[in-house]
């Protein structure tokens, strides 16, 4: 007997394409929702792509307008900036916007960072504390987290909060010895130190700073500060 294999799979097909139709029939709402899914995400992750590259580049042209305001001439008469309150002020503003216009953007969290920066200038050392906390956990592992991070204990020392201003500058020397920031905050150290009376510790950082970062500014200023001490 011979077999009609054509005909057979023409049959097998028909009889499969059947019961999906019979079965589509039978579950036409969850055909309709997966089909809206479909549309959906053919649509809407194109989009949300190109929105998302929109809002960095327009977050970063406010941050490029930001960063002007921080280095604008500051002129009574001629300006732009009358004063260096006026000056920061706008600086906060203008970084502000980028923070709640285009949250969840990179050059947000910059932003943050100059924020910090900005208020930090206009002596609002307690806003600018929570600024710089919340920049170095957003750009953590990253030159201006750490820069964040110091930033943090200027704020503490500047409140005379030494204890926690030392116990910060003492935990980042620990657990990032090899920072590029990390002869700043020795010599940040070394003061904290003096100011509480504890002369010897305040020479050891000096000492180290001298030694492990020679030909450079903090070597130099470190061997300054030495002298200075005894003399």
């Amino acid at each position: 007997m011979t077999v009609n294999w054509g005909k057979q799979l023409g049959i097998a097909e028909k009889t499969s394409t059947q019961k999906w139709v019979e079965w589509a029939k039978a579950h036409q709402e969850i055909v309709a929702v997966t089909t809206i899914l479909l549309l959906l995400l053919g649509v809407g992750i194109p989009y949300y792509i190109n929105s998302q590259a929109k809002s960095e580049n327009d977050a970063k042209g406010v941050l490029n307008l930001g960063q002007y305001y921080l280095h604008a001439q500051v002129d009574p008469k001629n300006g732009p900036f009358k004063s260096d309150t006026e000056k920061y002020q706008q600086a906060i503003q203008t970084f502000q916007r980028i923070t709640t216009d285009y949250a969840g953007t990179k050059t947000a969290k910059l932003a943050r960072y100059y924020v910090a920066k900005s208020q930090f200038e206009l002596g609002q050392f307690s806003q600018a504390y929570s600024s710089f906390d919340a920049a170095s956990q957003e750009l953590k592992d990253s030159p201006l987290g750490e820069e964040a991070y110091l930033g943090k204990i200027f704020c503490l020392a500047a409140q005379n909060q030494l204890a926690p201003a030392t116990t910060l500058a003492e935990t980042f020397l620990k657990d990032n010895p090899d920072s590029f920031i990390a002869p700043q905050v020795r010599l940040s150290l070394s003061d904290l130190y003096l100011k509480t009376q504890n002369k010897e510790k305040a020479i050891e950082q000096l000492k180290i700073t001298a030694k492990n970062y020679p030909d450079s500014s903090w070597s130099k200023e470190a061997s300054q500060r030495l002298e200075k001490i005894s003399s």
